[in-house]
Formats: C-alpha cells, sequence, structure tokens
C-alpha cells in the first residue's frame, strides 16, 4: 500500500472528507486531492501536520502495518501468502533489513546522553520515481537520525533542493520527466552538496565522468538498505 492509499483509507475510516481534512490544514482541496492519487507528495513538515489533523501517530500515516509479513525456513509469506520467485540472498537481506530496523528501534528508545551539544539531523534528498522504494527507504533511514524527503519527479526534486539545502542527493538517472543527469548539471552549477546516483545501468555513469559533473559514486539497482546506510555514514561520518 502507498503512502496515498493508506491517507485516503485513514481519512475515509475517520470519516473526514477532503474539505474538511484541507480547512483543517488551511490548505486547497485539490492537494488532499493529489496527495491521494499519488501526483504529489507532502513534505515533511506537511506530515506531522497531517498527523495532527487527524489525530493520529506520524508513524501510522507513514507505516504500512496493515500487511503481515513473516519468514519461515526459506520463505517469506505477506497476509499469509507465499511470495514466490524470491532466492536465498533476497530472504537473507529481508531479514538484515529487518534486523537493521530492529537496532535502530531499539537504539532511539534508549535514553541518549546529555553531552551539552545540539544534535542537528542530516538531511536526505531522494529524487527517485519508485514510490515502494523510497517509501522503504524513509521507514529506516528516519530511526537513523536522518530527516529524510522524497520526490517522485525531477521537477519536485528540484524544489526541494532549493528549499530545504539537504545535505546529501540519492538521485535515480531514469526519472518520468527530466532527465537525471541534467538535473545532476543544474545543481552542480550552484551546489556542491555530495550527490550518489541510483541506477539500474551502471555504464550510465561513464556519461557522467565524460560531462566532468562531480558525483560521490553510485549504487545499482536492486541495492540493500545497508548500503544506503554505509554510502551515508561514509559520506557524512
Amino acid at each position: 500500500m502507498t503512502f496515498a492509499d493508506n491517507l485516503k483509507n485513514i481519512r475515509k475510516d475517520l470519516k473526514i472528507s477532503q474539505n474538511d481534512l484541507a480547512r483543517r490544514l488551511g490548505i486547497a482541496q485539490s492537494t488532499v486531492g493529489m496527495w491521494e492519487t499519488g501526483k504529489r507528495t507532502p513534505k515533511l513538515d506537511e506530515i506531522k501536520r497531517l498527523a495532527t489533523a487527524l489525530n493520529i501517530t506520524v508513524e501510522r500515516l507513514v507505516s504500512k502495518n496493515d500487511r503481515k509479513l513473516e519468514i519461515s525456513g526459506n520463505a517469506v509469506y505477506i497476509d499469509g501468502e507465499k511470495v514466490d520467485g524470491l532466492e536465498t540472498i533476497d530472504i537473507e537481506r529481508i531479514i538484515e533489513s529487518v534486523r537493521t530496523f530492529r537496532d535502530a528501534r531499539k537504539k532511539t528508545s534508549e535514553k541518549p546522553t546529555d553531552t551539552g551539544k545540539t544534535f542537528k539531523a542530516p538531511k536526505i534528498l531522494i529524487i527517485d520515481d519508485e514510490k515502494e522504494m523510497c517509501e522503504l527507504l524513509y521507514s529506516y533511514l528516519v530511526p537513523h537520525n536522518y530527516k529524510v524527503f522524497i520526490t517522485f519527479n525531477g521537477q519536485m526534486g528540484l524544489e526541494y533542493f532549493n528549499e530545504i539545502n539537504p545535505d546529501v542527493i540519492f538521485l535515480d538517472l531514469g526519472l518520468p520527466d527530466i532527465d537525471g543527469s541534467e538535473i545532476l548539471s543544474i545543481i552542480r552549477k550552484v551546489s556542491n552538496v555530495p550527490i550518489v546516483i541510483i541506477t539500474g545501468n551502471p555504464g550510465d555513469i561513464a556519461d557522467i565522468h565524460l560531462s566532468d559533473l562531480k558525483i560521490e559514486g553510485f549504487i545499482s539497482k536492486p541495492f540493500s538498505v545497508e548500503e544506503i546506510l554505509n554510502t551515508l555514514k561514509q559520506i557524512l561520518g
């Protein structure tokens, strides 16, 4: 279930119309409509306001806890139905991802030591049109104390870049509206922010190097959450 579907179902369960929700938020009803159709993704502050307006937690708004995941032996079951086509390495990655998320939740639940310093969470901007992958990354990176912003097309990605001034950008080359290389070129004219390319065709990286556009590296699809976390640690320390 996508964020858009989750928002729509929660709103209907609470018997709140789009117009009522828009009025509570002080925005146009069309904006709520775009959120619920997936044409636009709310920003982090908008997600927090949405949760407050619906009187629910942010976790419930962005999570997919309506689906039950089970790993038994050498098989994966979702809502009791076996997922076919998975290889052993895929199952191992799922198990490792669950462990990573569990450990992250445990760490965030521990009381932090007061060092007298104010921690500023790094801002991560993900520009990729694969919505489920972006939402998965959001759910894993936030518990690791990152502020995560996701966009599904190049135009909105550039708008977010100008607005939030991210610390790291993960950029997909195959976007529906603007080529990822063009977005990289636009950003490089004004910023040296670390950019990591996400691509299903590693050969495309050669064109970026030939264009003399600086990147921090690239990650090939499909990838694991651990690759993203390790990349962020290398860049940010």
